[in-house]
């Protein structure tokens, strides 16, 4: 850094006070911490200083001719809104001071005389707190644009899926609409992705909403930190982003039977999903767990053939759960395995494909769920069937994978209208289940 730049670099005190031997004593106090020091001899004085440089902090005495402090720091703060204030003044100034208060809005102000300590810490404190408002100030605007960027990639990826133009406008628009209402909670960012994502017709976990509860029940079985079980609900919700960028015929072709070329070509969606995110801040982790979460344990899998315990515990859990899911959808070897037998085949496998330990623990989550579902007597119904307080067995998605209502939710008049609206514009009864 040059002599110039580190100049630019200290803070710019003004100190303005018709008295040159106060202003000359202000100088030699404050020039010692470094600060870059300006000296007015009068309120007009200090605004043309105002008028020709960034000032950080500005000194001022009350009592000064044609323009006292009141005045000055008054139109000061009119030039210089977010700059702090410090008002010199004398004990019988009570009154000026409440004046300099009211109309200055001075931030501190300092008896005459002073002490040194004091002012000095005044005034360091006062720069330290502008500091920060203005370093978050910065990091709304970094938000906002990393926001933004988020916003624009999800168009450019709206372009690369030409066969689903439509579709995928409808969600940008849901998105966008949904966005507005949210605050900037990364949860809230990762369930419009996961949305989006569900708009692919053929990603299989649009299928099956449960999938995220199911890692997130894995994870703390196998008593992973709060941070890390947050960690694999996202990588649940978003490890198909990368499938928006591979052909139809990869994604509705079970893995199985997919050719050789084929297969590679299909294996690279893990890393494109972890790219995109890994942009994203505080989705690193995540992102580490979806680029390897098609890996197993035997180094078998893709696309580092990794084994063991190189495979993060995230990846291994996620794997688990995507292969329950995915032998359910019949797009593992082509059949479709019921949810006994897609859980056997993972119990089966433990210590091969799969983790030795976590196998055992999710056998038992996932028969849990299993019985759940058994025990529950529902009924899947029009709009114009349901009632007032059915509440919903399953979450409500339209044709396009866009969640719609959650499970749970209990249905009043104004839920139903909205449902047969949906079905209007979708020219098609939803798939609304309730459990009675």
């Amino acid at each position: 850094m040059s002599e110039a730049e580190a100049e630019t670099e200290k803070p710019n005190l003004l100190c303005v006070d018709d008295e040159k031997n106060i202003l000359v004593s202000l100088k030699r106090l404050f020039r010692r911490d470094g600060y870059n020091i300006h000296l007015a001899e009068s309120g007009v004085e200090g605004l043309e200083v105002l008028e020709k440089t960034k000032i950080d902090l500005i000194i001022s005495d009350m009592r000064m001719p044609n323009m006292d402090g009141a005045e000055f720091l008054s139109r000061a703060k009119e030039k210089s809104p977010k700059t702090p204030s410090i008002l010199l003044t004398g004990f019988s100034d009570q009154e000026s001071t409440i004046r300099a208060i009211n109309e200055g809005k001075i931030s501190a102000y300092v008896s005459k005389p002073w002490e040194d300590n004091d002012i000095k810490l005044k005034v360091s404190s006062l720069l330290r707190i502008s500091y920060l408002e203005s370093e978050k100030e910065r990091l709304l605007v970094l938000t906002h644009q990393q926001n933004k960027k988020l916003r624009d990639w999800n168009k450019k990826l709206e372009e690369k899926v030409e066969a689903r133009v439509r579709e995928l406008r409808e969600a940008e628009c849901m998105l966008d609409k949904a966005y507005e209402e949210l605050t900037n909670s990364y949860d809230e960012v990762v369930k419009l992705l996961s949305h989006a994502i569900c708009a692919r017709e053929n990603v299989f976990s649009r299928n099956h909403p449960e999938l995220p509860t199911l890692a997130c029940q894995l994870a703390e079985e196998a008593e992973l930190s709060e941070y890390m079980v947050k960690q694999v609900y996202y990588s649940s919700l978003l490890f198909e982003l990368g499938k928006l960028a591979l052909p139809e015929k990869l994604i509705e072709t079970p893995l199985k039977l997919l050719d050789v070329e084929d297969f590679e070509q299909y294996m690279n969606y893990p890393e494109i999903g972890a790219s995109v995110l890994s942009d994203i801040a505080n989705f690193s982790d995540a992102a580490r767990i979806i680029e390897h979460h098609c890996e197993y344990y035997d180094g078998s899998g893709g696309p580092d053939a990794l084994k063991g315990n190189d495979i993060s515990i995230g990846s291994r859990i996620l794997a688990i759960v995507k292969d329950y899911c995915l032998l359910q959808e019949g797009k593992y070897d082509g059949i479709k395995y019921t949810a006994k037998d897609a859980r056997q085949f993972i119990y089966d496998r433990a210590g091969s494909l799969y983790d030795p330990e976590l196998p055992k623990l999710f056998f038992n989550i996932a028969k849990r769920r299993e019985e759940e579902i058994e025990g529950v007597e529902e009924h899947m119904l029009s709009g114009l069937r349901l009632q007032s307080d059915m509440v919903l067995s399953r979450d409500c998605i339209n044709k396009d994978g866009l969640l719609l209502l959650r499970k749970g939710t209990v249905l009043n008049e104004a839920i139903i209208d909205k449902v047969i609206t949906f079905e209007k514009i979708y020219s098609t009864p939803l798939q609304v289940y309730v459990r009675t």
